[in-house]
């Protein structure tokens, strides 16, 4: 039995838990936004029934337990009726903090996995969760300290937490676990950047006549009796642009194009696929083909016809998927502003800006206030945690319990443990 890159990819948790459809998505994200407004309003209109409780018996000072801070405006300190996020606004927050990362991995100097990794933890945390309800700058710097040990680079949560002003090591542990249950304890991110690198290599081979894979360009069926010179020699004549003349490079020049497109295709995949919806939509091949699509459509549509037979129904069927991924790509922000005017680009990342400070300006007045604290959350959720100077009898029962079945169990499998008496000697 042979296995393919794509036989491996479906057998794993990307492809089984968090691929989806456009609907499927939009109907998840809808269906958090209105559980989180909920939620939200329950909680608010709670905390301010404790307000004006404490205010009648005249300890209206001492505030709200679970509050955001004396100062801070928040939902449970105005009158106003609680304004909740819509689907879009949350988007709009979830992708600006995506972008933030983006930039703390490059001030960091992590590797590119750790930074896409991470990215990928936020958005698949937000496809179930609310920024309303956890704050995307306190889930942010834990999903890049989570990205850091699953891509092996790991170093200690105080070194880590050197990287922001005034963040302390508890504030980065308190909600990781938060986040390894939304993430269903998935780790794993299958990137697509090694496959732009074979693709890249591959490419090479072929414009230095060494390649000898699978070519299916001379015709329908097998792959004929073409060459790897032949191979070379019709990609040096590759037009330059799509319906654009036949051109005559050297193996030089085709060396410089394929470099160019593995650096453009290089730069898409860094920002405007992590920064989308790609990684639910498509598989990591289809991300870098499309991704070198765009940045060299002849090139790619060529190397494509020596993998699959142009009659197939298969190669109909992927060249569709990857130009409808390219169109996705090529929609978002980093794509499009290398082809605007610098005014036209400065004046939309003015407007883009605006419109998320409003939105976070927003944010302020719809959290959920009984998740602002997250350390204090983290401590009173711990497994030993203490109440009082004792610890809850209940939890004490329940620990006693599961200890002796765990015991028992243990003693069945391995047998009981073994005398702890010296043996005598002569």
């Amino acid at each position: 039995m042979k296995l393919t890159e794509d036989d491996l990819y479906r057998s794993s948790t990307q492809f089984t838990h968090w691929s989806f459809t456009l609907q499927q998505l939009a109907a998840q994200r809808q269906k958090t936004n209105l559980q989180a407004t909920e939620r939200v309003k329950a909680n608010v209109a709670r905390q301010r029934a404790q307000r004006a409780q404490q205010a009648e018996n005249g300890s209206a000072s001492e505030g709200v337990e679970s509050g955001s801070g004396a100062n801070t405006p928040n939902a449970v300190t105005s009158d106003r009726d609680v304004d909740c996020l819509t689907v879009a606004e949350e988007m709009t927050i979830v992708d600006e903090f995506c972008e933030r990362a983006v930039q703390l991995g490059a001030h960091c100097q992590f590797p590119i996995e750790v930074t896409a990794t991470c990215i990928q933890f936020l958005r698949r945390f937000y496809l179930f969760n609310s920024p309303m309800t956890y704050h995307g700058q306190n889930i942010s710097r834990t999903a890049m300290f989570l990205a850091c040990k699953t891509e092996n680079s790991h170093q200690s949560v105080e070194n880590f937490a050197g990287n922001f002003k005034k963040v302390t090591a508890e504030q980065i542990l308190a909600p990781e676990y938060l986040i390894v249950q939304a993430l269903r304890f998935n780790f794993e991110i299958k990137h697509p950047f090694r496959g732009l690198k074979g693709g890249h290599l591959e490419l090479m081979e072929m414009a230095r006549g060494n390649y000898d894979g699978p070519n299916h360009s001379a015709g329908d069926g097998g792959d004929g009796n073409t060459t790897s010179a032949d191979t070379q020699s019709a990609m040096l004549s590759l037009p330059r642009k799509v319906n654009g003349p036949v051109s005559r490079m050297t193996v030089k020049d085709m060396e410089e194009r394929i470099t160019a497109a593995y650096g453009f295709a290089s730069h898409i995949l860094k920002n405007a696929a992590l920064l989308t919806d790609a990684y639910f939509l498509y598989t990591p091949a289809q991300l870098w083909l499309s991704a070198h699509l765009l940045a060299d459509e002849p090139l790619t549509i060529f190397y494509l016809s020596l993998k699959l037979p142009r009659s197939s129904p298969l190669y109909a069927k992927l060249l569709s998927t990857i130009r409808a991924c390219a169109s996705l790509l090529s929609s978002h922000r980093s794509f499009t502003a290398g082809t605007l005017p610098k005014e036209e680009k400065d004046a939309r990342d003015v407007k883009h800006k605006a419109h998320v400070k409003s939105l976070i300006e927003k944010l302020k007045m719809c959290r959920d206030p009984d998740k602002v604290d997250l350390v204090k959350l983290n401590q009173a959720q711990k497994r030993d945690a203490i109440q009082g100077e004792t610890l809850d009898e209940n939890k004490a029962k329940r620990r006693k319990l599961e200890r002796e079945s765990y015991e028992k169990e243990a003693d069945a499998f391995w047998g009981p443990e073994l005398s702890q008496q010296e043996p005598k000697l002569g």
